[in-house]
């Protein structure tokens, strides 16, 4: 099982938020595509169940946001993009930290490494 140490670690490695967002996609057909009934119900299912199982945020996981939002800012120059990313990037590492599997949050996880945005 992935650690939150690793997952920051993979994050900061040169290319990983370039590999998801240096591309020439409609971002904002990507993210109309996440507010579909489909993949945004499963989306909030998990954070409402990882957020009922564990309430708080630990600096880390903050951290982890953070850099997942600046990163994706400087990379596409979309706000809403990158509070999506640093949503996402929340309920990996909070999902991680606690030891709590949920697949849909370890799908999205997957969907990064393979250097696509989830949606």
């Amino acid at each position: 099982m992935t650690t939150i140490n690793e997952i920051f670690a993979i994050i900061r490695t040169d290319g990983f938020f370039e590999n998801v967002f240096d591309k020439e996609v409609d971002w904002d057909a990507e993210l109309d595509a996440r507010d579909a009934a489909e993949f945004d119900n499963v989306w909030r299912l998990s954070y409402e169940k990882l957020n009922h199982l564990v309430p708080d945020e630990q600096e880390m996981i903050r951290d982890i946001r953070e850099f997942a939002f600046k990163q994706t800012f400087r990379i596409t120059n979309n706000p809403e993009l990158a509070g999506y990313t640093s949503d996402d990037f929340g309920l990996i590492a909070k999902a991680v930290d606690n030891k709590i599997d949920i697949p849909f949050i370890y799908d999205l996880w997957k969907s990064y490494l393979q250097g696509k945005f989830p949606s």
